[in-house]
C-alpha cells in the first residue's frame, strides 16, 4: 500500500493550538494489470495514467473535516466515512469523485454507450437509490483495497498537520476544451442532447469561471491547491483506457508548476449538464486532447492561485454542519429519499456545500448568487455518510418541465429537490457564520 504524504514531516499539533491546521496525502488506487474491470481484464497497455485519491484534513480546535477526491466515477463509501471517524477522530468526511468515466467504478462496472450509466452495474445494483443507505461492495477486491488506501491516506493527512493559511478565489476561465451545456432547448420547448460540441456552438447556462482554494504553510509556501470546476470527465469515455482524464492531467500540471510539496486536488462542481467540447475520443488523439484539456484547466488554476496572497494567520476558524433532507419522489409522492448535505465554512470567508449526486449547473450559479460569502463552492458527487449515497441527476424544476436526459431520465427526486438542497446549504452557511469558534 503506497501512501505519500505531501508534507515535510509529521507535525504533532494538538487541538488547542488556536490555529487552523491542515494536512495532505495522496495514494495510488490504479487497477493492477491483470485485474478485472467489469467484463474485461486490464492489461499494462490499458493503463494510460495512474488513478489517485487525494486527501486534505482541516482542523481547528475540536472541529475537523477530511476532504477526499478520488479518480472514480463516484465514491459512496460508508466504510471510509465510518473508519475515518473511528480510527482518526475526524468529525466529518467528504468523499468526492472526479467523475472520470475512464477511472474507477464501484463494483467494476463500466458502460461505453449513451445514455451514460444505463448499463453500469453500479447504477443498476442500486435499484431504487432511496432504499440504499450504506452502499458497500465487499466482493469487489479493487474497491475494497481502494477504500483501505483512502482510510490510510486520511490518517497520514491527520498525522501531518501543519499551521495553515487558507484563501480562495474565483477567476474568469475560458478554454478551447471545455465546457458546454449539453442540453439544447429548441424553439418548440423540446430538448435535444448536444453530447459533444466540436464546433464550439455557444450554449447556456454555463459558468465561465474556475474556483481555487489555496492552502499555504505559515511561511506562505503553497501546500495544496483545490480546484473547483464543473464538467463531465468524459473525454476518453468508451476508449477502453484506464485514465484520470482531464482532472488527472490538471493535477499533474499544477503539481509540476507549484512544486512537489504542493498537492493538487480536483473538486467536481455541478456538472450534471456540462460536457467537454470533445468527448468519447479514442487512441493517441483522445489521450492528447484529455491531456491538453487538463493543462488548460491547470493553467487557469495556477494563474488564479498566483494572484492570491497567503490567507490570514489570525482569526482562523472551521465550522461544519451536516443535515439530512427528506425529499419526495417525482413520480410517486408516497416515496421519499433522505439526502445528506454538508456545509463547511473556513475563516468565515470560504464556504463549501456538498451534494451527493449530479446537480445541473444552474444550482451552482444559484448557490453562489444566494450565498453571503462570495467564495462559495458547490461540490457535486460528494458523499458524507448520511442519506442516499447517489441521487443521480438533480435538474432544476424548469429542466424537469423541458424534459431530456438527466431531467426526466436518470432522475427521480421531486422537481424542487435541487432548489431545496441549495437553500439548505445557504441556511447552513448563514448559521455557521454566526456560530462562535470551537
Amino acid at each position: 500500500m503506497s501512501v505519500a504524504a505531501a508534507g515535510i514531516g509529521i507535525c504533532a499539533y494538538g487541538a488547542d493550538t488556536g490555529k487552523l491546521l491542515a494536512g495532505t496525502a495522496k495514494t495510488d488506487i490504479t487497477y493492477p494489470a491483470g485485474s478485472a474491470r467489469g467484463k474485461t481484464t486490464i492489461t499494462a497497455e490499458d493503463i494510460k495514467s495512474r488513478l489517485f485519491a487525494r486527501a486534505v484534513v482541516l482542523q481547528y480546535g475540536k472541529e475537523s473535516v477530511a476532504i477526499v477526491s478520488a479518480d472514480i466515477i463516484f465514491f459512496p463509501s460508508a466504510r471510509v466515512v465510518r473508519e475515518a471517524k473511528e480510527q482518526w477522530q475526524v468529525n466529518h468526511v467528504i468523499l468526492c469523485g472526479t467523475h472520470t468515466h475512464s477511472g474507477g467504478y464501484p463494483n467494476g462496472g463500466c458502460t461505453t454507450n449513451h445514455p451514460e450509466g444505463t448499463a453500469n452495474p453500479a447504477w443498476t445494483r442500486m435499484g431504487d437509490p432511496a432504499e440504499i443507505l450504506n452502499l458497500e461492495f465487499p466482493e469487489d477486491t479493487w474497491y475494497r483495497e481502494a477504500e483501505d488506501k483512502v482510510i490510510t491516506a486520511i490518517g497520514e493527512a491527520k498525522k501531518n498537520l501543519f499551521p495553515a493559511r487558507v484563501t480562495a478565489a474565483r477567476e474568469p476561465f475560458e478554454s478551447a476544451y471545455m465546457a458546454h451545456n449539453r442540453r439544447q432547448v429548441k424553439e418548440n420547448g423540446k430538448v435535444e442532447m448536444l453530447w459533444a460540441n466540436p464546433a464550439r456552438i455557444p450554449t447556456k447556462p454555463t459558468d465561465p469561471t474556475i474556483g481555487v482554494i489555496r492552502i499555504d504553510d505559515e511561511s506562505g509556501n503553497p501546500r495544496a491547491l483545490l480546484v473547483n470546476y464543473a464538467c463531465h470527465a468524459v473525454t476518453l469515455m468508451g476508449a477502453g483506457f484506464i485514465s484520470a482524464d482531464f482532472p488527472g492531467a490538471m493535477c499533474d500540471y499544477v503539481e509540476k508548476e507549484l512544486g512537489e510539496k504542493c498537492m493538487a486536488m480536483f473538486l467536481q462542481g455541478a456538472e450534471g449538464d456540462m460536457d467537454p467540447y470533445e468527448m468519447s475520443l479514442k487512441g493517441e488523439h483522445g489521450l492528447n486532447i484529455a491531456r491538453q484539456a487538463g493543462i488548460s484547466l491547470g493553467k487557469g488554476a495556477v494563474r488564479a492561485a498566483k494572484n492570491l496572497k497567503p490567507g490570514p494567520a489570525e482569526n482562523a476558524s472551521l465550522k461544519v454542519k451536516e443535515s439530512v433532507l427528506t425529499l419526495a419522489h417525482r413520480n410517486d409522492k408516497t416515496k421519499t429519499s433522505k439526502v445528506g448535505i454538508l456545509a463547511a465554512v473556513i475563516n468565515d470567508k470560504i464556504a463549501l456545500v456538498t451534494i451527493p449526486g449530479e446537480p445541473f449547473l444552474q444550482h451552482q450559479l444559484d448557490l453562489r448568487e444566494k450565498s453571503p460569502l462570495p467564495d462559495t463552492f458547490l461540490l457535486g458527487l460528494a458523499y458524507c455518510g448520511a442519506g442516499t449515497p447517489f441521487a443521480i441527476y438533480i435538474p432544476t424544476a424548469q429542466n424537469v418541465k423541458e424534459g431530456g436526459y438527466g431531467a426526466t431520465e436518470a432522475s427521480f427526486l421531486e422537481a424542487e429537490a435541487g432548489a431545496k438542497m441549495v437553500d439548505e446549504g445557504i441556511a447552513a452557511i448563514r448559521e455557521l457564520i454566526k456560530k462562535p469558534n470551537n
